[in-house]
């Protein structure tokens, strides 16, 4: 069966990429003398909790068209594969090695810190302190490699004895994020980037993915998940006034909540409404498609942008850089992607 696909996600994506490359060029150092601009600034980092909570709806959604087919394990992870790995390690070869042929960095970087980003691990080197080098926001991508490890054998064991027991250990995934955190805050480790304590809004996309499936979310007034948007943003602020550790401890759900609420929204935005027109103009659906290139490529666009360019202004230089990244993501895309993209087809999956 052929799922429907929401075009709208791809507005959301974009939304996603751009907010985080916002974050991570407007840092403290260029806001230093308007700190109120750069928290609001940071807040574009959040998109890679939107991202967290789009990847386990989509994810969930596909696992549960495919899972009665023969070839469910190697069509995901075929197709998956496809989809992530040469844009990945094709990337990590460029952060690795291409500021030292630029003589941006004139030390070569040592492949003995560098090998836990080859074996998606540099979250964990992270979270325990561990010696690592390359590309500091790649760990998402860890947490999301180790999520498409864990949840397709998880979706066809609870599919087989019982289909509501996803809904269950959703649940229960929540609840043990939350626990971890907790523990792991106690011990003073970074909880932020740790892929068990990040599941909780992987969680809540698959939970929205099994309503979906359901037919309940098609029945559930957006009233309802406006409300819980209101909640989320309500929760947000709130948590802003917390001390360190409740902060840390809360945030995630707060975000988790409010993105939830959001995806959930969009999913049922009538086709004409302004948001649903928004999100699939041929500005955002082009971005959407790109996205994972943008958030791939945009901090090696800094680093260019830093050693070869001279500041013309803030604004400026934040549009130079969206531009840079632009134009590398869609060459990446189109000369990269593509070709291995157009190989999907050999792993479709055989109900």
């Amino acid at each position: 069966m052929k799922l429907k696909y929401f075009n709208n996600l791809d507005g959301l994506r974009a939304i996603a990429a751009i907010g985080v490359v916002i974050a991570h060029f407007f840092d403290e150092q260029k806001l230093a003398s308007h700190p109120l601009l750069f928290k609001i600034a940071q807040m574009g980092n959040t998109g890679v909790s939107l991202f967290f909570v789009l990847s386990g709806f989509v994810i969930t959604r596909i696992l549960f068209n495919t899972v009665k087919s023969k070839n469910y394990f190697s069509s995901f992870y075929g197709r998956r594969t496809l989809r992530i790995f040469p844009l990945y390690y094709f990337s990590l070869l460029c952060y690795n090695y291409l500021p030292y042929l630029l003589n941006i960095n004139p030390t070569l970087g040592d492949f003995n810190k560098q090998w836990y980003h080859y074996f998606y691990l540099q979250n964990f080197a992270r979270t325990f302190g561990w010696d690592f080098q390359g590309p500091g926001h790649f760990w998402s991508l860890a947490v999301e490699e180790h999520f498409y490890l864990i949840w397709p054998a998880l979706v066809f064991l609870a599919y087989s004895a019982n289909k509501n027991r996803l809904l269950f250990i959703s649940i229960l995934l929540i609840v043990f994020t939350f626990a971890l955190r907790w523990i792991m805050l106690n011990h003073h480790y970074e909880i932020d980037v740790f892929t068990f304590t990040r599941l909780d809004q992987l969680a809540l996309g698959c939970i929205l993915a099994i309503l979906e499936y359901k037919g309940i979310l098609e029945k559930t007034s957006n009233r309802i998940f406006l409300g819980l948007m209101i909640l989320g943003f309500i929760l947000v602020a709130y948590s802003s006034t917390f001390s360190y550790f409740y902060l840390n401890l809360f945030k995630h759900n707060a975000f988790g909540l409010l993105y939830f609420a959001v995806l959930a929204f969009c999913i049922k935005a009538a086709t004409t409404s302004w948001l649903n027109r928004f999100l699939t103009s041929a500005v955002m659906q082009f971005l959407g498609k790109i996205s994972y290139g943008l958030y791939i490529w945009h901090v090696l666009a800094i680093l260019l942008m830093e050693h070869y360019f001279r500041s013309l202004g803030l604004m400026a230089d934040f549009s130079l850089l969206l531009l840079i990244t632009i134009i590398m993501s869609t060459l990446s895309f189109y000369f990269l992607e593509t070709p291995f993209l157009k190989l999907k087809k050999y792993f479709n999956s055989n109900l």
